[in-house]
Parts: C-alpha cells; sequence; structure tokens
C-alpha cells in the first residue's frame, strides 16, 4: 500500500509534514514544476496598475537574493528550495 499525495510544496510542509500527523512521512522524489500543469508558480498579488511597487518589489528581492540575506531567511523556514531554482 502506498500513501502519496500530490500538491504544494509549501502546503505539504508546513500545513502536514511539520505537525504531528505528519511525522512518519516526507518528501520523495523531485518537485513537479510543469508549467502545463501548474502555471508559472506561486506569485505575490500587486495591483496591476502600480509599477513602481513592482519595480521596488523585484528590486527588493534581486537584492535579497544577491547579498544572501533571501538564502538564509529561506533556510530558516523551509527545507525546501521555495524559490525554485
Amino acid at each position: 500500500r502506498l500513501d502519496a499525495a500530490l500538491q504544494d510544496e509549501v502546503a505539504a510542509s508546513e500545513g502536514f509534514l511539520k505537525q504531528p500527523a505528519g511525522k512518519d512521512f516526507a518528501f520523495a522524489g523531485p518537485s513537479v514544476k510543469d508549467k502545463k500543469f501548474f502555471g508559472d508558480g506561486t506569485g505575490i498579488g500587486l495591483r496591476k496598475d502600480d509599477s513602481e511597487l513592482k519595480a521596488a518589489f523585484d528590486k527588493a528581492l534581486a537584492d535579497m537574493r544577491k547579498d544572501g540575506t533571501y538564502d538564509k531567511m529561506a533556510k530558516k523556514y523551509f527545507d525546501f528550495n521555495v524559490y525554485g531554482d
């Protein structure tokens, strides 16, 4: 018998694997990220017409990735590559 589920990594990790009920379960195999089935991935909602906010957000993320802040924070909270590359 096989107990398995296919779902978003963050939801699976935070909502099940890190909970008492998930103690005997783990991720198995590579992440499934085919755009055909899942689209471009996780996003953040911003107002479409607020290009200034989007540019500021994009710059902040790029700066965090460049100086290592993003990786440090991600490793603190996730046991997988949440960024997706």
